[in-house]
């Protein structure tokens, strides 16, 4: 199930996300006519990037959705999966940027854990200079929309939208995860 995906440096923008919940009837409608036709156009651009993807991880960017789910923990560096009790020493030589991220899905039932590895670039943006929906000692917020795209013929980049106006940007040549199901609701 593809959710509303954006064009995050050509379509998306503060306006568009305000239009879903504006209290306007024409306003709502523009931005679901907008959100269809960048639906539509992130299906094909997805399809172009189906050969640089695992089944499973195109699965993942086709049929799952963690739009108003929760950011649980973020982490990157060097070696994230170095143990420090293991067999194997720390070598400080070898660069391996990982990223990992652990997400609870929007009805908080579901984790995943999404890893990125021969990471490029990154950049975590909280709460961002153009905050949405964020005060100060607020949160990062629901996951809102994300967007998968060819950065060059080697790798891929990943941008993520939260509610706060957080973004994710995370270039990378090998992505994975998991989902496991979980105790939880988001209704009490």
């Amino acid at each position: 199930m593809l959710v509303v995906y954006y064009r995050f440096h050509e379509i998306f923008h503060e306006r568009t996300l305000a239009g879903y919940n504006s209290r306007s009837d024409a306003e709502k409608q523009r931005a679901l006519e907008q959100g269809e036709l960048n639906r539509q156009e992130y299906s094909r651009q997805l399809e172009e990037l189906q050969p640089r993807l695992s089944e499973k991880a195109y699965r993942f960017f086709t049929d799952e959705s963690l739009h108003d789910g929760r950011l649980l923990a973020f982490s990157a560096g060097d070696s994230i999966f170095h143990d420090i009790h293991g067999s194997e020493k720390f070598d400080i030589n070898v660069h391996k940027v990982t990223v990992e991220m652990r997400v609870l899905g929007s009805n908080l039932d579901v984790l995943y854990t999404l890893n990125y590895e021969k990471v490029k670039s990154l950049l975590f943006d909280y709460p961002s200079d153009e905050p949405l929906f964020h005060h100060e000692g607020g949160h990062i917020g629901d996951w809102g929309y994300d967007e998968l795209t060819a950065v060059d013929d080697n790798y891929l980049r990943h941008e993520i939208l939260f509610a706060s106006g957080t973004s994710i940007l995370i270039e990378f040549k090998d992505f994975s995860y998991e989902r496991e199901g979980c105790e939880g609701t988001r209704y009490i």
